[in-house]
């Protein structure tokens, strides 16, 4: 929640005029973890649906998104787009038929796995940073960017944009997927950014980690600036959204959910409910939207949008044959034409750490660990030098051996799971316990978790491959087999 419309000390000045002038999605729900969260919005299917639902894919593990897949850069290639991605991948890499050019996209620029410096490109001390482009063949011409080591990351992707935005064939449209690596962790960035902070906010942590946002806003005001330039600005749709919240300050260093409780890893409405806005010069902005949003609606509303048009909301143009997906068109509820087409969805439903969360109406219900659920200090709160927070999340981060592990320490006992229900509407910090006095709605909510449990295949994750070492690549983490 670290944006300046929730917290006036970050300094973000190009995205806080996008969302004060467009639409603010204060109800817009993500998956808790970046690779399930990234699948569900390429493809519409929630991640129970592709095995994506426990943890992410992690560097050498051989799998990913199913090639049987179609993925919403596939969708727009076939309306006629143009298409180019930049930044962090994280939806498998074990071979080059899952990797961004052969998986729609015209280009790709950046790195395939979770996470990486953001100066030296190292993932686990080897180098990942690469631009693919599709050559005429079909095949993926790959160049590993060595020259990036060094730079920081923001800048590398402005420059990209902008290249991207420049050379591109106005006669016909652009489809730019953009997900930055800010503000993940390791928490980098210039000094300079840092500094603009010194004197407004004490603790060091949190100053780098506003820092990166004001970097990360710099690289959305180059892409403006470009679109503005080539005379494509006019017909642009801009959407921003996080992959999930912040993480608790265990694993952070510097991040606010305030006032959600919990973080990333957690099904608490402060690790899923997504910091979001959409800006367009056709629509009507200055609106703050609390109709109800996932993740999932993305692939058929943008489809829709290039189909049909921004001005088509109703149901007389029905766009591109999506088939069994999970996800709705939304944009008449996103503009205000309508109301959300939406009144549940499914956080997660997790065989291995058996738990899971559903939403459905106002109500949140969970069964098992939903992970910890710290509410984290206000964001002036978290300015105080060595912050008591901090320090104290911190110690106890160092007792497990793994974020998860840290995240959900009370392992669920799945004979006997514990059960709570909030009413999110009312009470979106989550401090009223509601389930003893409403057990038909929690016999009602279980039901719908079986419903769901029917519908999951079993997760996809597999150990790391060792036959992926990138010392058999000259260092690069590097697709290593021929199918996965």
């Amino acid at each position: 929640a670290d944006m300046p419309w929730h917290d006036s000390l970050a300094i973000a000045p190009t995205l806080t005029g996008l969302a004060d002038s467009g639409i603010i999605l204060e109800r817009h729900y993500v998956s808790p973890i970046c690779s399930p969260t990234r699948s569900a919005l390429m493809t519409g299917k929630h991640p129970i649906r592709m095995g994506l639902n426990h943890g992410t894919i992690n560097a050498g593990e051989p799998f990913g998104v199913g090639v049987e897949e179609k993925l919403i850069s596939n969708y727009m290639k076939d309306l006629g787009y143009a298409t180019h991605q930049l930044g962090k991948w994280h939806l498998g890499y074990c071979s080059w038929a899952l990797t961004p050019t052969q998986r729609g996209f015209d280009s790709s620029y950046g790195f395939y796995n979770g996470h990486e410096n953001y100066y030296a490109k190292m993932t686990h001390d080897y180098f990942d940073f690469r631009s693919d482009t599709l050559g005429e063949d079909g095949k993926t011409n790959s160049e590993v960017q060595w020259s990036a080591n060094g730079t920081y990351s923001a800048f590398l992707y402005a420059n990209k944009a902008r290249k991207v935005i420049k050379e591109h064939d106005q006669s016909k449209p652009l489809f730019l997927y953009f997900p930055i690596q800010s503000v993940h962790g390791p928490e980098e960035v210039p000094p300079r950014y840092r500094q603009k902070y010194d004197g407004i906010v004490q603790n060091y942590q949190r100053k780098t980690l506003l820092g990166m946002v004001t970097a990360m806003d710099e690289a959305a005001q180059a892409v403006v600036s470009a679109l503005k330039h080539t005379g494509m600005w006019d017909n642009t749709i801009f959407i921003f959204f996080s992959d999930n919240g912040g993480p608790l300050a265990g694993i952070g260093k510097g991040q606010s959910n305030y006032p959600l409780r919990g973080g990333k890893y957690s099904y608490w409405e402060g690790g899923i409910r997504s910091v979001s806005f959409v800006h367009s010069p056709m629509l009507p902005g200055m609106k703050v939207n609390h109709e109800l949003l996932h993740v999932t609606d993305w692939l058929p509303t943008l489809t829709h949008i290039a189909a049909c048009g921004v001005n088509e909301h109703d149901t007389h143009c029905k766009g591109p044959d999506l088939g069994d997906i999970d996800g709705m068109n939304q944009w008449g509820a996103i503009v205000g034409a309508t109301k959300s087409n939406r009144t549940e969805f499914l956080v997660n439903v997790d065989p291995i750490n058996h738990n899971a969360a559903l939403r459905m109406g106002p109500w949140k219900f969970y069964r098992g660990n939903p992970g910890r659920g710290d509410w984290i200090p206000p964001p002036k709160a978290l300015n105080n030098k060595f912050s008591t927070y901090f320090v104290e999340q911190q110690k106890e981060r160092e007792k497990y051996e793994s974020e998860e592990e840290y995240m959900f320490a009370e392992p669920t006992d799945p004979k006997y799971p514990r059960m709570e229900l909030y009413n999110v509407v009312e009470d979106p910090a989550e401090t009223n316990e509601l389930s003893e006095a409403n057990p038909d709605i929690v016999k009602a909510m279980l039901e719908r978790l079986d419903y769901y449990q029917s519908q999951a295949i079993k997760p996809r994750n597999l150990p790391m491959d060792p036959a992926s070492d990138p010392s058999n690549f000259g260092g690069v983490w590097t697709p290593w087999l021929e199918s996965c």
